[in-house]
C-alpha cells in the first residue's frame, strides 16, 4: 500500500454505523431541540476551553531540538513503525535539519534495514488502521524478524483512527505494555521510545452535532477523550523514560495552553487548528513541531 493509499484510507468523514442507531440518535436530538428551543441553547457533546499544559505532562513534549540532538540522531540507527501521521512527522524531520542547515540522515521506507555503517532512519507501515492490536503484533514481528539486531532505537506509533469511543483502552494498553516489556528484555541493546496517540481537531458546534446524529464518533470530543485515557496510561507508565508525546505537541499552543475541553466529565485534548492540515493530519508547521519532539526523544534514547 502506498503513502497516498494510506492517507486516502483515513477519510475526514466516517460512514454512518447503521440506520437503526442513526434513527435513535435523531429522535434524541429532535427531542432535545424541542425542549431546548425556548431556552435558546443547542445540544453539544462537550465544551471548548483552554487547558494548561502542566495539567498533563512535562518532559520533552515541546522541547526545542538542539544541534547536538540532530548530530546524535544522525549517528543513530532508527526504526519507526507508523501509519500516515508518521509521514507528517518524517516530513518535519527533514525540514528541521534544513532549518539548521545540516544534512539529515538517510530516511528510507522499508521493512528491513540497509547495509550501512552510519546512522539512518528506516520506517515502515505497520499493521492496519483501526486495528491497534494488529499494529502491536506487526511491530513485534518486525523487531524479532531481524530489525532488532540492526538498530539502536525503535519506536511504534498508533494513529488517531485506531482509537475511538468503542476501543477497549485497557486491552490495548496491556498489549502495548507487555509487548514492549518483552522486546526490551529480549533486545537489551535497543532503546524503545514510546509514543502517545495523535488527536483530531475540535469540531465546531454544528459539526459536532451532525457527527453525533450520524453515529460518527471518530472525530468528536468523546473519541479524543478515549485517546486521552490511553495517553494518560502511557504517560503514567513511561513518563520517566523515553516518550514521544505527540498528543501534547499537537494540542499545545505557544502560550502553553492546550486545545481541548471536557465531555461527560472527562477531559480531552484536540489537535490545534494552527497545526492541522485536516481533521487528523499535520500541516507544515505542525509537522516540524512534532518532528522536533520526535528528534529530541530519539536523541535522548540514543547512546551514540
Amino acid at each position: 500500500m502506498t503513502r497516498t493509499d494510506i492517507e486516502s484510507a483515513e477519510p475526514t468523514t466516517e460512514p454512518s454505523r447503521g440506520g437503526r442507531r442513526r434513527f435513535g440518535r435523531l429522535t434524541a436530538v429532535v427531542a432535545a431541540i424541542v425542549v431546548a428551543a425556548g431556552a435558546g441553547w443547542f445540544l453539544v457533546e462537550g465544551k471548548d476551553e483552554a487547558v494548561a499544559t502542566d495539567e498533563v505532562t512535562g518532559g520533552v513534549a515541546t522541547a526545542e531540538v538542539s544541534a547536538t540532538d540532530l548530530a546524535k540522531v544522525s549517528r543513530t540507527r532508527v526504526f519507526f513503525g507508523h501509519q500516515s501521521v508518521g509521514y507528517n512527522v518524517l516530513d518535519g524531520v527533514a525540514a528541521v535539519y534544513r532549518a539548521h542547515s545540516v544534512d539529515a540522515p538517510p530516511i528510507e521506507e522499508r521493512r528491513d534495514t540497509p547495509a550501512a555503517s552510519g546512522g539512518f532512519v528506516v520506517h515502515a507501515l505497520i499493521g492496519e488502521n483501526t486495528k491497534p492490536l494488529d499494529k502491536i503484533k506487526d511491530f513485534d514481528a518486525l523487531i524479532r524478524g531481524g530489525i532488532g539486531g540492526q538498530v539502536d532505537v525503535a519506536m511504534m506509533k498508533f494513529c488517531y483512527i485506531d482509537i475511538d469511543p468503542g476501543t477497549d483502552v485497557d486491552a490495548v494498553f496491556a498489549a502495548y505494555r507487555d509487548t514492549l516489556a518483552a522486546l526490551e528484555r529480549d533486545f537489551p541493546n535497543v532503546a524503545f521510545v514510546k509514543a502517545t496517540v495523535p488527536l483530531t481537531t475540535q469540531p465546531g458546534r454544528l459539526s459536532q452535532l451532525k457527527q453525533w446524529v450520524q453515529g460518527n464518533d471518530l472525530y468528536g470530543a468523546t473519541a479524543n477523550a478515549t485517546r486521552e485515557r490511553l495517553n494518560q496510561l502511557i504517560r503514567k507508565e513511561y513518563g520517566g523514560s523515553h516518550l514521544f508525546d505527540v498528543a501534547a505537541v499537537e494540542s499545545a499552543a505557544p502560550d502553553g495552553t492546550r486545545a481541548g475541553g471536557v465531555t461527560d466529565g472527562r477531559p480531552y485534548f484536540a489537535l490545534n487548528d494552527a497545526f492541522a492540515a485536516d481533521s487528523g493530519h499535520l500541516n507544515a508547521a505542525g509537522a516540524q513541531r512534532a518532528a522536533g519532539a520526535w528528534l529530541s526523544a530519539v536523541a535522548q534514547a540514543s547512546s551514540k
